[in-house]
């Protein structure tokens, strides 16, 4: 399966139809059993949505003992051979992080990988569109040092100093399977959607357990709103119905024109009055549920 060649997705996109999503998912060490539990438990979420949104070639994963530096820096070193300028890569680090100040490191199987080392790996991919998303503790020092153009960054912390194990990876590992997470229902999740649930589910989880937050998640990057992370098995349908039927792919063509104006509105929100704003937002909201209802009613319903 490839990610955005259908006609619904390259629209949505506008990705030209051979641009293939690569994904490298990693683990580090977990410490103690519960942590190692919970981080096992979160890589294999996140592969699996992975392997549903691409073809399972271009998903690389490293957990447990396997997640080692030489292997990290030999997946990247392949994917800087493997992956095209039109590709998109999709890094997503799960585990513990540690910051002494002036350095990140990633904590792995025998010696960790510090900061300076997979920015430069990074760097190295020609994709031109990168989203790394980085859910390990003292995360957050790497929002600047990681920057680059085309590439947007998830952090769960927002900065070095909060050090303390983070509760974020599992929750944008839900956001990523969770179709709730899909706000405007056009079966894909974007790295604005998955961030902005899991991020509402990070600070529910502190105040329902009475504890103050020790985590603050960070999106930089202008594109997080067109970065397709994951696929949803319901978006098919509706791509199919597009390619079988003309005047359905036009209003799949109209669902995503509406969908580009509700991003260029929300880039736009500071510098409009709230009101103004959540006017036009309910306006467009409104009149993408029209159109997602017509492409509804288009579908061939299953049988009983």
């Amino acid at each position: 399966m490839r990610l955005l060649t259908s006609l619904g997705l390259a629209l949505a996109f506008a990705v030209p139809a051979q641009a293939e999503t690569y994904y490298l998912i990693v683990g580090g060490l977990g410490g103690e059993a519960t942590y190692a539990e919970q981080f096992d438990k979160d890589v294999t979420e996140l592969a699996a949505v992975a392997r549903r949104s691409t073809a399972a070639s271009r998903v690389s994963v490293l957990k447990g003992e396997e997640a080692t530096r030489d292997a990290v820096v030999s997946s990247l070193d392949s994917l800087r051979t493997r992956v095209k300028p039109a590709d998109s890569l999709i890094v997503m680090l799960v585990g513990h992080g540690s910051y002494d100040g002036e350095s990140y490191k990633l904590n792995l199987t025998g010696p960790d990988i510090d900061g300076a080392e997979l920015a430069k790996l990074l760097a190295a991919v020609p994709a031109r569109s990168q989203l790394v998303v980085n859910s390990t503790s003292a995360s957050g020092a790497i929002l600047e040092t990681w920057a680059a153009e085309g590439r947007t960054l998830i952090t769960a912390t927002r900065s070095g100093f909060e050090r303390n194990a983070t509760r974020f990876a599992q929750h944008f590992a839900a956001a990523l399977a969770a179709g709730s997470a899909d706000i405007n229902k056009n079966g894909v999740i974007t790295a604005q959607e998955a961030f902005d649930y899991a991020s509402r589910r990070v600070a529910d989880s502190f105040e329902r357990d009475g504890a103050l937050a020790t985590e603050h998640p960070q999106i930089a990057g202008d594109a997080a709103g067109r970065v397709a992370v994951a696929r949803l098995a319901s978006a098919a349908p509706a791509i199919e119905a597009a390619a079988a039927n003309p005047a359905v792919a036009g209003l799949v063509a109209e669902r995503d024109k509406i969908d580009g104006e509700i991003e260029a509105l929300r880039a736009r929100r500071e510098s409009m009055a709230n009101d103004a704003y959540l006017a036009e937002l309910q306006r467009l909201l409104v009149s993408l549920a029209e159109v997602q209802g017509k492409i509804d009613a288009a579908q061939p319903r299953p049988q009983q």
